[in-house]
């Protein structure tokens, strides 16, 4: 079942460049059956990626993927399963919205200061629910200020470049935590993404699982053999269930295409298995 399901996947609603629609099309075309659409801190697409997935004949599972604050750094927690009409996951993602929101309008700031179009690029974000700074790295290729993305993140917004704005979101065990009181099931991101050492990583699964985490992304879009075996052993030690996801933002890269995931190793609980066992929310058109 594994080749069938995507857990991680972003739409025109946050940083991904296909619509729902689309994004549907291209899961049906690659053999994913069941998907999570999970946009970065908004639950806005929703509705529109339900009647999609409904027309398409795929189960649809209700995702998100908040920011969260551990140690200074940015965490990512995957929210499966909750309800998104609840209060927890509501005040959730307005929250960081209005920081999303104000952190745009300081890495606007400082890329006018330092000579980059950064008011142009923000009045270009005018009509983006969820600012990020992909969107920024984007318009600056636009403008002229940078030759891609890419180069944009290298010269203007990467780490201690001129746009680098930390932003300080909430902690990362109140961001558990209200996936959890949503019903829903707090998946920690691409684990070996984050700028941790072998030990802070693991204290990091530690702290996620007594905040009432319950899985792990065991298999992510862009990682080696090697590294599945290394996110294995931390959900392993940590009690978590595995997870899969492609984190598809631009189907044109090809190692993060969903429906070409490397298989959830056997020796992990698939976090759909416990979903058999205690079921949880579908989306419903």
């Amino acid at each position: 079942m594994n080749d069938s399901v995507d857990l991680h996947l972003h739409s025109t609603h946050s940083d991904g460049v296909l619509s729902p629609a689309a994004l549907v099309e291209l899961l049906v075309a690659n053999g994913v059956r069941q998907f999570a659409l999970t946009d970065h801190d908004t639950v806005a697409g929703l509705g529109e990626v339900a009647r999609c997935a409904q027309g398409a004949g795929l189960h649809c599972i209700t995702g998100t993927e908040l920011s969260a604050s551990w140690l200074g750094r940015t965490i990512h927690v995957v929210g499966l399963g909750f309800d998104p009409d609840c209060a927890p996951i509501a005040t959730a993602v307005d929250t960081r919205l209005a920081l999303r929101r104000e952190r745009a309008r300081t890495i606007a700031a400082r890329l006018d200061r330092a000579g980059a179009p950064g008011s142009a690029a923000l009045e270009r974000l005018a009509g983006t629910a969820v600012p990020t700074r992909t969107h920024f790295a984007r318009a600056l290729a636009e403008l002229g200020a940078a030759r891609d993305a890419a180069h944009a993140f290298d010269r203007w917004l990467g780490h201690g470049k001129p746009g680098h704005v930390p932003s300080e979101w909430p902690a990362l065990e109140e961001t558990v935590a209200a996936i959890v009181a949503g019903g829903g099931t707090a998946v920690l991101a691409h684990p070996l993404r984050y700028r941790l050492s072998a030990g802070q990583r693991r204290t990091l699964v530690r702290v996620f699982a007594a905040a009432g985490g319950g899985a792990l992304e065991v298999v992510t879009g862009g990682v080696a053999p090697h590294q599945i075996e290394t996110a294995l052993g931390l959900a392993l030690r940590g009690g978590l269930a595995g997870s899969v996801g492609s984190d598809c933002h631009d189907p044109a890269l090809p190692w993060h295409r969903p429906g070409r995931l490397a298989k959830l190793p056997a020796a992990v609980v698939p976090v759909w298995d416990r979903w058999a066992a205690a079921p949880t929310r579908a989306l419903e058109a």
